[in-house]
């Protein structure tokens, strides 16, 4: 039988014009196999254009999301900053649909590696509990892996053998440091932490525009202890352990601020 009238060869012929007319079209799926296809391939030079594709695709109006997926891999052993900030994208998922799964958890991955801990939490919390909101997007296997990861990391904040994080990284962890969302918005504890920030916050500018703190600043402090004084009794059983430890990081650092200006009125 003549090559020509295979019909294998003749079914391949006309995937391929249908893939070539679908790059004519600009089509967004076809444009990525073809990107795909020349990654896979050992010349240089094609896994360069590759990754130009997946650029063209990932930058482009439609801000294609396996093209993003496919970046962030690309760069994650190059460039990391590079790398996260294609996950991240990805993480959001196709417009009107639900967040990818896979990026919030090599997100999560990313920040860790960058030493952003309260980022990896959300990311990975993300992952962990995205079938709760999104079941269509989400798979068990990738939800319990995610869960492990979000257990384990946050045990290693708490070991004895890792540098206790200051207040500004306790305050920026205790949000994401509950695989439950908790506090979640508008209860009373999310408003009674919001109100102990707020006093900080105050504290805090002080400080920087300041030298003389004087009783406004040391009011401050006080209140914010009130209100995370208040937070505890009112969290009794809700809070995760590592939320308690970042707790007692904040609160400790509070009492050594008090104390010090105790001292200094002596």
């Amino acid at each position: 039988m003549a090559v020509t009238n295979d019909p294998q060869y003749k079914q391949h012929r006309k995937e391929h014009q249908k893939l070539l007319d679908q790059l004519q079209e600009g089509n967004i799926d076809a444009l990525y196999e073809v990107a795909g296809s020349l990654n896979r391939r050992n010349s240089e030079d094609d896994r360069i254009t590759s990754v130009q594709l997946w650029h063209a695709l990932a930058d482009g109006p439609s801000a294609h999301v396996p093209s993003a997926m496919a970046l962030g891999f690309s760069y994650a052993e190059v460039d990391k900053e590079l790398a996260l900030q294609y996950f991240v994208q990805a993480s959001a998922g196709k417009e009107g649909g639900g967040p990818n799964q896979a990026a919030l958890f090599n997100a999560g991955r990313l920040f860790l590696e960058l030493n952003d801990a309260a980022s990896s939490l959300a990311h990975i919390r993300g992952c962990a509990t995205l079938g709760e909101k999104y079941p269509e997007y989400a798979s068990e296997q990738l939800s319990e892996t995610c869960r492990e990861a979000y257990g384990t990391l946050s045990m290693q904040l708490q070991l004895e053998t890792t540098i206790p994080p200051g207040i500004e990284d306790a305050i920026s962890l205790f949000l994401y440091a509950s695989i439950d969302d908790y506090p979640q918005e508008n209860t009373r504890e999310y408003a009674t932490w919001n109100r102990g920030m707020e006093q900080l916050q105050f504290y805090a500018t002080m400080v920087r525009e300041t030298t003389a703190v004087g009783k406004v600043g040391r009011s401050n402090l006080i209140e914010a202890a009130k209100e995370l004084e208040l937070l505890q009794s009112q969290s009794a059983g809700k809070m995760s352990d590592l939320q308690r430890y970042l707790l007692k990081i904040i609160t400790g650092r509070i009492q050594v601020l008090l104390t010090g200006m105790e001292n200094d009125e002596l």
